[in-house]
């Protein structure tokens, strides 16, 4: 990713709030879905969210592979878990924490369409300029690029972040100035600390699969 990384971390109550702004848009057109589809992993909490909100009992997953840990995109974007319940003539909601490239979105939609849903519809909490991809609901429009740190997907940033530059055994005061001065990210030192004593599961996984 060639351009300058900037980042922020989404705390749960925006979260929530996100995702009752798509709910609201959903229930002024009067669409009824019969099935959630949350992007593993990161859609799988607003995906509840939503199940939750709209009243609607069926929620089931499909996992694409395209971004790592720290803003890492992978070269290839694939479907390497999908969908295995019948959705040919169901309504079906597609949910995902954020709309960055598209890809995912696209491959997602792709893979979908050929389940032969009655009606297909994408949401996601964030959207961000760019895309090449539009949705058809978004909590929030974002025109400036920025790397947005869910709250479920705190501690696999940080530490890739971190990791990255060689910051990874540094002093959390040290890290907190670091994580600022780079990526213009704001870390509240007791947020930090219980990342950095999860590392060591980082440390012993392979993470590339």
């Amino acid at each position: 990713m060639d351009k300058k990384i900037t980042a922020r971390i989404v705390h749960l109550p925006e979260t929530y709030e996100m995702a009752y702004r798509i709910a609201r848009q959903i229930q002024d057109t009067g669409e009824d879905y019969d099935v959630v589809v949350g992007i593993s992993r990161g859609g799988l909490p607003p995906s509840r969210i939503m199940c939750d909100f709209l009243n609607i009992k069926t929620l089931t997953t499909m996992q694409i592979l395209h971004y790592e840990s720290a803003a890492k995109a992978r070269e290839e974007v694939r479907v390497s878990d999908p969908v295995k319940i019948d959705l040919e003539g169901r309504n079906v909601l597609l949910v995902d924490d954020v709309n960055d490239s598209g890809d995912t979105l696209q491959a997602a939609v792709k893979h979908i369409q050929t389940l032969k849903p009655s009606l297909l519809k994408t949401a996601v909490l964030h959207e961000k300029a760019g895309s090449s991809f539009s949705v058809d609901y978004c909590g929030s429009y974002l025109s400036e690029w920025k790397w947005l740190i869910y709250q479920w997907a705190v501690t696999e940033d940080l530490i890739g972040f971190l990791e990255r530059d060689g910051m990874l055994d540094s002093e959390p005061a040290d890290a907190i100035r670091h994580l600022s001065e780079k990526y213009d990210l704001t870390v509240e030192r007791d947020l930090l600390e219980k990342v950095l004593s999860m590392k060591e599961f980082y440390s012993k996984k392979d993470t590339s699969s």
